[in-house]
């Protein structure tokens, strides 16, 4: 049995999971807006968390949807290289070459993330009172699935069919 075939699996269910869990931040962050604007401009008292919380999800929610853009790939790109590159060769060359780069660079940030949230642990936030790190720990920690998802690609020979293919 090859790496990849027991990665995938891996990668997948962290993929779901993180798709999963970004849903619920984004439902989440619109009933907390939504309560903010009301308590503010209907009640007269905004909440004061009105500023920390919903940016902590958001914050949280984005770097999740990202593991699972990742995995699928489907992030925003110019789709020039078929018109620039012709040989499909050249471009898997280059696609392989590319997910190389983002997972060096993708444990990098990690490893800065992971630095950044210890060292502001011991801070609190003004509002919540929570250590301020975990703001920060949303990098790592997304990031390493994000190079999970790398190393995924990395390790196909082929591109696996993704969940709504057969």
């Amino acid at each position: 049995m090859t790496v990849h075939r027991l990665l995938h699996p891996v990668a997948r269910l962290v993929s779901r999971l993180c798709l999963a869990l970004a849903g619920i931040g984004a439902a989440l962050l619109a009933a907390l807006v939504a309560y903010s604007v009301f308590m503010r401009w209907v009640v007269g008292a905004p909440p004061h968390w009105a500023e920390e919380l919903p940016q902590l999800v958001l914050v949280w929610t984005a770097l999740l949807a990202g593991v699972a853009c990742t995995y699928k790939r489907s992030h925003l790109s110019a789709g020039l290289m078929p018109l620039l590159v012709s040989s499909p060769a050249v471009r898997r060359g280059i696609t392989r070459a590319t997910d190389l780069l983002l997972l060096v660079m993708l444990l990098l940030l990690a490893k800065a993330g992971w630095d950044l949230a210890w060292l502001t642990m011991s801070q609190t936030t003004t509002a919540l009172q929570l250590p301020a790190g975990l703001v920060y720990l949303s990098v790592p920690v997304c990031c390493a699935g994000m190079a999970l998802a790398q190393c995924d690609h990395l390790l196909a020979r082929q591109p696996l069919p993704q969940e709504g293919d057969a």
